[in-house]
């Protein structure tokens, strides 16, 4: 135990601290510290302590999250494999990494990147890395290094790795296609991708790029993409990638059978379906048009052969069967009534009556003004015209059974009437609303089987969403203007989608239940302060609740914290 002894030298006591032991039964000094006189012991404990200069904040917990998942896939020895160069400066791999792991976090452009790349923990881990080398001129170099057999090779290899070290459902894939709008000009001719076309987000005033995607259900990995021309119909896109994905995976499962693939009817026609339906070695679970199929949609929603679903997650739904002769195979079919789909529908057609009745209400008066003389200035309504505008108006989807026009002629002036067609409407609402046509080569699925993977479709809409948001999605911003460019910011748009995915699960296997939104303020709140005194710096991380604490452990997020 450490004591206080002093030494007396010209009348004045000078204190030390020391520990002594015995050796060879003799007491021996072990360690001694010089402290001085009292008066200084009294003034160093009484002194206000050195406040720091400044304080030095960076993100910690993500990017130590994120680039760990980048490392366990062997991402960038994989890209820089492909697309091999020169030893000088930073590899093709590290720049889309890089790229992939801003997504996730801090989405900005190339000329942004150091900015971002300097306030984070990743600085000391690549103390390499410079401003100089960090520039939108940097990352275009290398990006325009990879042409787009290298992307597909690039994406496979890694698909390839993830599926060796992670356990990966593939029991059910489903697929689906969306675009994204661009602010490419019009006069642009060295991009042929951007078109403009259908835009989902309705910026049909713009180009836009085509995406489609398979992801599988369980964990929501991305497992292939595609980028294409903004003006290519869903369906014809599925007709090509479904060849290129079927071409991917016939050496990854033993078993390609144990496969489902799942996609919607918006990416049905009627060569690719068949086409699918007879030729391929999968499974899969999609639908078909209820208009394609009446005998089936005018079956009463009251009907008993409905069986209500009893699985939870299919609350309010009552479903029935049939085995049915589609494109020349007989398939499981089964009708699904859903009382929460039926409420919107036959909100949205009251909707879409309102506005039929009122404009033809609009033109009816028009024309009794016209009769009675308070309108005599333009082109005279003919019986032809104002047939032409009732069809126009009664255009939208069933209305032209639901309102009934009439013309007739009175003092040769044309006159409208018009009513709901109450039969009609109590038809349609017994009948076609609420349904669903679910259609399966899988005939051993229970009915609850099939209906929960048809659904499964709102995981490729949930990564279109993440992949759209403005604050936290992958895509934007997008400053590349030609087609290898484009495809690139595809690539690493994918990557991000894929590290997410993966640090998903593996935060979903240690038991900790959270959302990607939730996930993401979690990481991005973990970060370490660096107090910068005159002679030394002091690092300390920010407090951490219960959820960052685990986060913290998991992904080893001590080993890029400042020593």
């Amino acid at each position: 135990m450490a004591h206080l002894t002093h030494k007396t030298i010209k009348g004045i006591k000078y204190y030390y601290a020391e520990e002594r032991e015995r050796k060879n039964g003799k007491s021996v000094r072990k360690w001694q510290k010089y402290l001085g006189p009292l008066h200084k012991i009294m003034a160093a404990v009484e002194a206000k302590p050195e406040q720091p200069k400044y304080a030095e904040i960076f993100q910690l917990g993500a990017p130590a999250a994120y680039w760990s998942i980048a490392k366990q896939t062997d991402m960038i020895s994989i890209i820089d494999g492909v697309a091999a160069k020169r030893k000088q400066g930073l590899s093709t791999g590290f720049y889309i990494a890089l790229a992939a792991i801003n997504r996730c976090i801090e989405p900005a452009s190339k000329s942004s990147m150091w900015n971002w790349f300097k306030n984070t923990a990743l600085l000391r881990v690549f103390p390499e890395v410079s401003e100089a080398n960090l520039t939108s001129q940097r990352f275009w170099d290398n990006m325009s290094s990879l042409k787009k057999d290298d992307i597909e090779k690039i994406w496979q290899q890694i698909i390839d790795s993830v599926l060796q070290k992670y356990n990966i459902d593939l029991s059910s894939v489903s697929f689906d296609g969306t675009n994204f709008y661009t602010f490419i000009s019009s006069f642009n001719v060295r991009c042929s991708l951007a078109k403009r076309g259908k835009n989902k987000q309705g910026r049909r005033d713009l180009r836009q790029v085509g995406f489609a995607l398979f992801c599988s259900k369980n964990d929501h990995i991305p497992l292939y993409f595609d980028i294409y021309e903004g003006n290519k119909p869903d369906s014809k896109e599925f007709e090509f990638v479904i060849e290129k994905f079927f071409k991917t995976f016939e050496n990854k499962m033993s078993d390609k059978k144990a496969m489902t693939i799942v996609f919607d009817k918006g990416n049905n026609s009627n060569d690719n379906l068949k086409k699918f339906v007879e030729g391929s070695n999968y499974h899969f679970v999609g639908s078909v048009k209820p208009s394609d199929h009446k005998e089936l949609t005018t079956v009463s929603n009251n009907d008993k052969c409905f069986i209500p679903c009893s699985d939870p997650k299919l609350e309010g739904v009552k479903a029935f069967r049939v085995k049915k002769n589609i494109y020349n195979k007989e398939l499981t079919v089964v009708v699904t009534f859903n009382n929460k789909l039926y409420t919107t529908q036959l909100a949205s057609i009251n909707n879409v009556i309102i506005k039929c009745m009122e404009k033809l209400s609009l033109l009816s008066g028009k024309l009794e003004a016209r009769r009675l003389g308070k309108i005599k200035k333009g082109r005279k309504p003919t019986v032809e015209s104002i047939t032409k505008q009732a069809k126009a108006i009664c255009s939208p989807q069933h209305m032209k059974e639901l309102v009934a026009t009439s013309i007739t002629v009175e003092n040769k002036h044309p006159a409208l009437t018009y009513t709901l067609n109450r039969d009609a409407y109590a038809e349609l609402s017994d009948t076609y609303l609420g349904k669903n046509i679910i259609i399966t080569d899988n005939h051993n699925w229970t009915t609850d089987e099939i209906i929960l993977a048809y659904r499964s479709q709102h995981i490729i809409e949930d990564a279109f969403k993440q992949m759209k948001d403005r604050k936290t999605g992958s895509w934007w911003p997008m400053f590349h203007w030609t087609d290898n460019m484009i495809r690139v910011h595809g690539l690493y748009c994918s990557l991000t989608l894929l590290i997410n995915a993966l640090l998903m699960k593996q935060i979903s296997d240690t038991g900790v239940k959270i959302s990607m939104n939730n996930l993401h303020e979690k990481l991005t709140g973990i970060r370490e302060i660096i107090n910068v005194f005159s002679k030394n710096k002091q690092s300390v991380v920010s407090k951490l609740d219960s959820v960052q604490t685990k986060l913290f452990g998991l992904f080893k997020m001590h080993e890029y914290v400042s020593s």
